[in-house]
């Protein structure tokens, strides 16, 4: 019979009598302290002697009393915050095997035991990671039940592979690590927290490509991978590979662009690679996510503004989402030895706060959603204290005195809240790595974003030349779809998702697409998301996992 970790079956018998007590009690709880006042009368009546976690209440509820009439509303609130799920999807991240992760030394990198290049054992994720020994079966699946248990719906999964440079793997065990992760998106994790058993608990597909084609009507469904790499591993054949996992997004570790300071770093590529692994990304279809580093050596507040400048204005640039990590210095790297030799002075809060004050009051395009502004490091890992772990919090103070409105994708996201009417379809149009990019929004009166579409019109295209994926040749490129608000269940409409707003984007791109005379329409598809595509008449290239759409 199957429990999840940390489930205390010893007091299984107690939890059951406190949730049947809830249940009779449920006129009486109206909001979550009520809930956890009714919590502290039961466990006095019942002499247990710590307060329950909410999840092993759920849990108990799932296994015992799913049959039982419960309003909706308390089901609500023996769930934990939903806030995680509220883009869409549930990002899922996994992490690679320590060993021989990464073959570079870069200054500000740690080297630490267990761990792969770049991170720390006692990081939140990577702790999840040891404790599932790296395999990808494990981690995918106890992330998915703890998701679940939390009150998250877990049919669209967003994963991120982690852990040092994804392409610098033996491709054997890349593409296993990738089967993995979807033969443990393919089981019913949701029976089998109900009743305890399943006959597919340990789904093992004899390839990836089964894998893959069973995902597709699987209860949790890939809609996007994401890998992390360096740009001097994006290659023609990387690229191929990278399809064949299914994979939909790239994180670049750019770090910088200029030439000194990624010399000085021991960086290992330069601002050439960049503008390469842009381009043959983009021209592909993936979307692309650039890690900037400000407060490296060499770097002041004023060049990283003219940096961060020139991400956004030089068109051989132009992400579409950023990663900050501000440098920080970190024990066991060469970056603490030139710090304790004055060789190095790191940044400060001030600074950064100034950095990012003028990159989102005047860089910050509409298009571009920044992921995040700081790394999450312990205590235990940062050698010289510079700027709190809570720094966001504390930045939008800031923003919110000066009146500083953030328009990147993130700031705008429509949540949980109710669309305001009207909504509007706006269209961006600018250039990007040789090619036409299209943005198409749906925004409400308040300019938050309910959906939007990446639209590409390849170089190839556009100079009618071939590239060296003979599947994508005449074709515009759907590079990103993605509906905001709740996620909610296959076929289930919402608040934003499931009415209608992501078929609308695609045939504004098909018109855009006809309009540049172009022969196809392709969608770098997540895997999951293949049988929405073909509703609306693409068809799946096998041999490159595309869907395509004749025009």
């Amino acid at each position: 019979m199957f429990y999840p970790p940390n489930f205390p079956k010893q007091d299984e018998a107690v939890l059951k009598k406190i949730v049947f007590d809830l249940i009779n009690r449920e006129d009486n709880i109206k909001t979550r302290n009520n809930l956890e006042q009714q919590i502290k009368q039961l466990i006095k009546k019942y002499n247990y002697p710590k307060q329950p976690k909410l999840w092993t209440l759920y849990f108990t509820y799932l296994r015992h009393f799913k049959d039982h009439k419960i309003s909706q509303h308390l089901i609500d609130l023996l769930k934990v915050v939903k806030i995680r799920s509220l883009s869409g999807v549930v990002p899922l991240s996994v992490f690679t095997k320590p060993d021989n992760s990464c073959p570079y030394n870069c200054v500000y990198c740690p080297i630490a035991d267990n761990a792969p290049k770049s991170y720390f054992p006692d990081e939140a994720a990577v702790r999840r990671a040891i404790s599932h020994n790296y395999d990808p079966f494990e981690q995918t699946s106890g992330r998915l039940i703890q998701f679940y248990l939390s009150g998250h719906n877990i049919n669209k999964v967003d994963v991120i592979i982690q852990g040092g440079t994804f392409s610098f793997y033996p491709k054997n065990y890349r593409q296993n690590f990738v089967k993995r992760i979807f033969d443990a998106c393919n089981c019913d994790w949701e029976a089998l927290i109900i009743h305890g058993k399943h006959k597919d608990l340990d789904q093992t597909s004899p390839d990836l490509i089964t894998a893959q084609t069973m995902n597709e009507t699987a209860k949790s469904r890939v809609i996007g991978i994401t890998i992390e790499t360096r740009p001097d591993f994006i290659t023609q054949d990387e690229i191929k590979f990278l399809r064949q996992l299914g994979v939909t997004e790239v994180e670049l570790g750019v770090q910088t662009t200029d030439e000194a300071t990624l010399r000085l770093i021991k960086r290992g590529h330069r601002l050439k690679d960049v503008y390469q692994a842009t381009y043959l990304l983009k021209e592909a279809g993936f979307k692309v996510t650039y890690h900037l580093m400000p407060g490296l050596p060499g770097s002041t507040v004023e060049s990283d503004i003219k940096m961060l400048e020139k991400v956004f204005s030089d068109n051989r640039l132009k992400p579409d989402a950023i990663k900050f990590y501000p440098t920080q210095i970190v024990y066991n790297s060469q970056l603490l030895d030139w710090y304790k030799n004055n060789k190095y002075k790191p940044i400060t809060e001030s600074e950064l706060t100034k950095i990012v004050l003028e990159f989102k009051k005047r860089i910050v395009p509409e298009w571009l959603r920044i992921h995040r502004l700081v790394r999450d490091l312990t205590k235990n890992d940062i050698a010289v204290p510079t700027f709190p772990s809570n720094y966001r919090q504390n930045l939008e103070k800031v923003l919110k005195k000066q009146g500083v409105n953030c328009p990147c994708i993130r700031c705008r996201e429509i949540k949980a809240n109710k669309p305001k009417l009207p909504l509007k379809l706006k269209n961006i149009k600018y250039s990007s790595a040789k090619g036409i990019e299209y943005f198409l929004q749906f925004v409400d009166s308040e300019n938050k974003i309910l959906g939007f579409l990446r639209l590409r019109i390849p170089h190839y295209t556009t100079i009618k030349q071939n590239f060296f994926i003979k599947d994508l040749n005449n074709s515009a490129l759907i590079r990103q779809l993605h509906i905001y608000g709740k996620a909610e269940q296959f076929g289930t409409k919402g608040q934003t998702q499931h009415l209608g707003l992501g078929r609308k984007l695609v045939f504004k791109a098909i018109s855009i697409a006809k309009r540049h005379k172009c022969k196809n329409i392709t969608v770098i598809s997540g895997v999951g998301v293949r049988n929405y595509y073909k509703k609306l008449g693409f068809k799946l290239e096998n041999n490159t996992g595309y869907m395509i759409r004749s025009l």
